[in-house]
């Protein structure tokens, strides 16, 4: 009898292929329908990879780009799964929200290369792959961004697409000084080299900007909320971890002691998570809640990180704690973002019922409620903290249960921004909205049960003496909530998007100075009226030019032999690289 399944390392390469495979179809007016029906199906290799690859898969093509490597171990694994099921619902639900879009196709196109490449992330082995499946994420998650094409989405695509080319920019030089300095591409090879301290600031701010660490951050409030709802849920749910990925894959984690820099990734991180969560229970949209509350948990997260690079002997028990956080969070913040569709759409009593339920369990999750995934993830990873040295674990212990009631705080605000209520003339649910729905809340209740520790980490959750630790920022943070609703009912909060700097972008203030300094001064005397009018028309003949010029960019001759060029160029570069070493 033949198996199924022969080589399960023929699996590894149709989990990255399938998805671009699907986007190469699309190109084909005839098979763009047929596409986008099987569309979820395009996740399915890497869900069931995840859950029956075994450990250690490898599979090597040395003729491909100096030798491409793909693998599994446990942190793929992980990855591999919560991001699986991500693609999975959001290109179901996709597939219902965009039945009436004229640009539906080129949405699953953009989704489909950033899936490719978000896939090949997790499980490259070498170099030049990862970072190859990293630009591919990056920029073609822009195009997913800048799809409703209104004024908000183009300016918050052009931020994203800025900071994407930088963070590229500066991991491959990062990842360059590594290669060179080992004398292999093989990422296993590569850490054995010494950081120095320009490689890791380059990996910290490259992954950075990626993770949405504090200070990096500010291109993510405006690039969720542009998005799409299954956009955001792969972007926020599974996207923004590649930046952790990277920090996992390419910091000397258990190998080098950097207490210095471990100590300054925690206070970042414990920052972000307090930043994060008072910034976002001051706005008004509900996916920049969702995405402020990404920016704190992410900073959760990083302290994690530090910790691992502080205490270098405490990383093996770390790294599964961070691992339960990482799948919690991404199954979690994927329901919720789907959720707003679902309960824009609700009005009769069963679909608000329902909508209301599903989205109090992944709510209930993100704050650290007793008996769900997230108090599993905080104690998992709270315990784990304690490897830090003093005051830093007496911080940590301190201010993560503050961090704690300020995701309670978010989620009330989320609810009160996103609960679906009961219309007097109530229609039908759309079909195929609410099934990803359910299918995304049973994985985040589910999910993180099957990693090794989860049952074990629970019953410490469950100790008298710990259960109220668990409780009292729920109410505390609920608390929160009543005071700030109390003080927007009464009009004295009148400015409820904060900071003022994610309204107005550093690029923005950057671009309105240097516009202030070459436009003539409105208060000068020596500027006169007809030399104003001059410079008007000169600005108008160079707006044309430029017109013209981007017009002539855009025409598909033009646009596809420019990707041809860089295509060619990248290999070319790659044929340049020395061959690597076994």
């Amino acid at each position: 009898m033949i198996p199924l399944l022969p080589d399960y390392s023929l699996l590894l390469l149709l989990t990255v292929l399938m998805p671009l495979a699907m986007a190469l179809c699309l190109a084909a007016p005839a098979l763009r329908q047929r596409v986008i029906l099987i569309a979820p199906l395009s996740a399915v290799p890497a869900l069931v990879l995840a859950l029956v690859g075994p450990t250690g898969l490898t599979l090597e093509l040395p003729w491909l780009l100096k030798r491409v490597v793909l693998s599994m171990d446990m942190v793929a694994r992980v990855f591999l799964g919560f991001t699986g099921v991500l693609y999975i619902v959001s290109a179901w639900q996709a597939r219902a929200a965009m039945a009436r879009d004229r640009n539906a196709a080129r949405f699953f196109a953009f989704l489909f290369a950033s899936m490719s490449g978000n896939l090949g992330v997790i499980l490259a082995a070498d170099v030049p792959t990862f970072y190859f499946s990293f630009a591919l994420m990056g920029l073609s998650s822009a195009g997913l961004v800048f799809h409703s094409g209104d004024d908000r989405a183009v300016r918050a695509g052009r931020l994203y697409l800025v900071m994407a080319v930088v963070g590229e920019v500066l991991v491959f030089l990062g990842l360059t000084t590594l290669v060179a300095r080992a004398d292999t591409t093989m990422i296993g090879g590569a850490l054995a080299a010494s950081h120095t301290t320009t490689t890791l600031l380059l990996v910290a701010l490259g992954f950075g900007i990626k993770a949405g660490a504090l200070a990096l951050h500010f291109w993510l409030p405006l690039a969720h909320p542009a998005a799409p709802v299954p956009a955001s849920a792969v972007l926020s749910g599974s996207m923004i971890k590649a930046g952790l990925l990277g920090w996992l894959r390419f910091l000397p984690l258990g190998d080098q002691a950097l207490t210095g820099a471990g100590l300054g990734w925690v206070g970042v991180g414990l920052a972000a998570a307090l930043i994060g969560a008072a910034a976002g229970a001051l706005q008004r949209n509900p996916k920049t809640v969702l995405a402020w509350s990404s920016v704190a948990q992410m900073g959760i997260m990083m302290t994690g990180v530090g910790a691992g690079l502080a205490q270098p002997d405490a990383w093996p028990m770390i790294l599964p704690a961070l691992l339960v956080y990482v799948a919690h969070h991404g199954l979690a913040k994927g329901a919720l973002f789907l959720g707003v569709a679902v309960a824009n759409a609700a009005s009769d009593s069963m679909s608000v019922f329902f909508t209301r339920a599903a989205l109090v369990i992944p709510a209930l999750a993100l704050a650290g409620a007793p008996f769900t995934s997230g108090a599993v993830a905080k104690v998992a990873l709270k315990k784990n903290l304690t490897a830090l040295p003093n005051p830093w674990d007496t911080a940590a212990d301190l201010l993560l249960p503050l961090a704690a009631a300020g995701t309670t705080l978010l989620m009330i605000r989320f609810f009160v921004l996103c609960w679906p209520t009961r219309d007097k003339d109530p229609a039908p649910l759309p079909p195929g909205l609410w099934p990803p729905l359910a299918f995304a809340v049973m994985a985040t209740l589910t999910g993180v049960w099957l990693l090794p520790g989860s049952v074990d980490w629970l019953m410490i959750k469950l100790e008298p003496a710990l259960l109220w630790k668990a409780v009292w920022p729920l109410l505390f943070g609920s608390l929160l909530a009543w005071a700030l609703h109390n003080l927007e009912r009464r009009r004295i909060n009148r400015e409820p998007e904060v900071p003022a700097v994610e309204r107005e972008t550093i690029f923005d203030r950057l671009f309105g100075a240097a516009e202030s300094l070459l436009s003539p001064s409105a208060k000068s005397a020596s500027v006169s009226a007809q030399t104003a009018e001059q410079a008007d028309s000169q600005t108008a003949v160079l707006e044309r030019a430029l017109s013209k010029w981007e017009e002539r960019l855009r025409s598909r001759p033009v646009s596809g032999a420019l990707l041809v060029l860089v295509l060619v160029s990248l290999l070319a570069l790659l044929a340049l690289l020395p061959g690597p070493q076994p």
